[in-house]
Order: C-alpha cells, then sequence, then structure tokens
C-alpha cells in the first residue's frame, strides 16, 4: 500500500480502514494494493480501502463474510443466515471490548427495528420480506484503524485509532466509546489530524452513561437521520453477497 492513503487532488480521497482482530495494522496495511482501475472499493473481513465516489459499506458488500460452502447449506433459513452474518461481525471484537460488542449490539437492534418502516412500490418488491432489508445496513468495522497520510509522519505508518467505524457513501462514521477520560496525547494528535485532513470524516463520541447496561437503547440522538434512514437511495433490499465464497471453492 505504501503511502498511497489520502491522495488529495482533483477532488479525490483514497481511505485505507485497517479493522477487527488485528494485532499489526502496519502489517496488515503494507499487504494492501492500490485500488485496480474500475474497481470501486477492496473489502475483507480485515481492511476496507475505498475512495470518495465509493458506494456505501453494509452488510451485503462483497469480500468481508468468507462464509464457508457447508456453512452456508447449513444456514437454510433467514434467521440462521442473519445469525452467521452477526457472529462474523462480533468476532471482529477484541476480547475485553465489552462496550464495543454493547454498542453493536443495540445498534443491529435498532436498524432491525428500524426496516419495519420502510415501504417500496417496486414491483419486484413482492420478492423480498421486510426483514431482508437488515443486509442493506452500514457495515461496522470494530477495532478501526486509520492510515494517516504523509503529511503526519513520512517516515512510518500511523493510525487513528476508533472503537469502529462507518463509511456510508458520503460520510466516514468513526466512533469514541467511553470517552470520559482524554485520550493520551499521541493518540489525540493523529484522530486530530485525521479530522483536519479527511472532508469527509464524522467522528462521534459516545459518553460512558450511554452503554451502562447490556441492552441500552442505541443513541441515535447523536446521528443524523441518513444514518438511521439506510435504505435512501435503494429501490429494493440488497441481500448477503455470498456469490463470491461459493465460485472461490471451485
Amino acid at each position: 500500500m505504501g503511502r498511497r492513503s489520502l491522495c488529495h487532488g482533483d477532488g479525490y480521497i483514497e481511505t485505507l480502514v485497517i479493522y477487527g482482530i488485528v494485532s499489526d495494522p502496519e502489517t496488515v496495511a503494507k499487504k494492501i494494493r492500490p485500488l485496480p482501475k474500475g474497481a470501486s472499493y477492496d473489502l475483507s473481513n480485515q481492511h476496507a480501502l475505498f475512495t470518495e465516489n465509493s458506494p456505501a459499506l453494509r452488510l451485503s458488500s462483497e469480500g468481508w463474510m468468507h462464509f464457508s460452502p457447508d456453512a452456508l447449506i447449513e444456514a437454510s433459513n433467514f434467521q440462521l443466515l442473519y445469525n452467521l452474518t452477526i457472529e462474523k461481525i462480533m468476532r471482529g471484537i477484541p476480547p475485553f471490548s465489552q462496550s464495543t460488542r454493547i454498542f453493536i449490539n443495540s445498534y443491529l437492534k435498532f436498524m432491525s427495528e428500524q426496516t419495519r418502516e420502510i415501504t417500496t412500490t417496486d414491483p419486484d418488491a413482492d420478492i423480498f420480506s421486510q426483514e431482508d432489508w437488515i443486509y442493506s445496513i452500514w457495515l461496522p468495522m470494530p477495532n478501526t484503524n486509520i492510515l494517516l497520510s504523509p503529511g503526519f509522519n513520512n517516515e512510518e505508518l500511523n493510525f487513528a485509532e476508533f472503537d469502529l467505524s462507518f463509511w456510508t457513501g458520503k460520510k466516514l462514521i468513526c466512533i469514541q466509546l467511553n470517552q470520559s477520560n482524554t485520550p493520551v496525547k499521541s493518540k489525540r494528535n493523529r484522530i486530530e489530524y485525521l479530522g483536519s485532513t479527511h472532508p469527509h470524516i464524522k467522528i462521534i463520541e459516545i459518553p460512558s452513561n450511554r452503554l451502562t447496561n447490556i441492552d441500552p437503547a442505541f443513541p441515535d440522538d447523536l446521528f443524523d437521520e441518513n444514518f438511521s434512514r439506510f435504505w435512501r437511495g435503494l429501490k429494493l433490499p440488497q441481500g448477503p453477497n455470498t456469490q463470491p465464497i461459493f465460485a472461490s471453492s471451485l
């Protein structure tokens, strides 16, 4: 990947997010190649590479699931497949990050409730159920590390750290949980640098008192309406993208 994390000029910017159970983000980042010509994004269960023109990253986005064919065969109905999907997300949360786990659970519950408000006049909508919309929600990327541009430090790779993040196609939403104490200076400097150089970033701090129990209400008042109305711009729900997994096993 080198130093192509944030490429300014002609309105273009490229962002690399390393996420999940990753002990050394730099090692992962060095293995990532630039986006091929014509590709809108590159996604795995450890990284997301996208530009300001890339579509939103959703549960349905290709590349991050990596379920085995056997697991998918066993997931013979909606609930089993959904459980498999959520289990995959939860595996990307570091073992001691209880706040992240609680936040993501509240997010999934809230978004599931939002699907009940969706209406569509598309004639093909009859082949889908209301619950299928859940795969169109934003993909949560826990334990986020965002590669900074060389302007921060040209000698080595540096990352701004967040508890999790989302890419909505318009905003890179970065979440900081339980910010009762001021972050150490080096971490704060990296976050401030990213905030001043990335034109599409939105940093949201969730106070510790909003995650005080096992099943808290999702803090939707800290997010704008576009976040909760994730289906805007979609005519039909987007199901989980499993075809590449079957294809790669042949």
